[in-house]
């Protein structure tokens, strides 16, 4: 008989525990909704993450004002957000310091662009499945990194290869 009574307390305080839990699953479940993007909406998504990161970029870099302080921070820099968001950052002066074929032909376009007297505005694009492609035309008449750019370079670009998976977490 003392078995029987031990054996029903057990399985009262198991149910008890049961109903606790499944509180705090469904709570969980709740706050953890899963979000469905459509391809325009992780576009938008991965725009808006490009330009806070040219932002970041950008006003880490403009803190040196020499051209050797200039490169080492933006190596320093460069590397160290390409780390963070798992993805590639770079700054390329011709055609052939990109890899992709998507990055050379933005390219040739922003210097088709500035040869031409038409202005250039950052562009995002879809690389494939798991990137995405942000860039940004510099003028290399910027004063900014004047003693840096080669001679023979007309415009510059940098290339923001963003995972869709940075970006997706990013959002809230």
């Amino acid at each position: 008989m003392k078995n029987y009574w031990l054996g029903l307390i057990f399985l009262v305080s198991c149910s008890a525990l049961e109903g606790e839990q499944k509180t705090n699953v469904n709570e969980i479940i709740k706050t953890q909704e899963i979000r469905q993007l459509n391809e325009a909406e992780v576009i938008i998504a991965a725009e808006q993450f490009g330009v806070r990161l040219y932002g970041s970029l950008d006003s880490l870099l403009h803190i040196k004002s020499d051209c050797q302080s200039i490169l080492a921070r933006e190596e320093l820099i460069v590397d160290s957000l390409s780390t963070v968001i798992s993805g590639q950052i770079k700054l390329g002066f011709s055609e052939g310091d990109f890899v992709s074929r998507q990055e050379k032909d933005l390219y040739a376009a922003y210097q088709y662009n500035n040869e031409n007297g038409v202005s250039s505005q950052p562009a995002i694009q879809r690389m494939d499945d798991k990137y995405a492609l942000y860039t940004v035309p510099y003028d290399v008449a910027d004063r900014f990194y004047a003693d840096c750019v080669p001679d023979s370079a007309a415009v510059g670009m940098w290339s923001l290869v963003i995972p869709i998976k940075s970006v997706i977490n990013s959002l809230d």
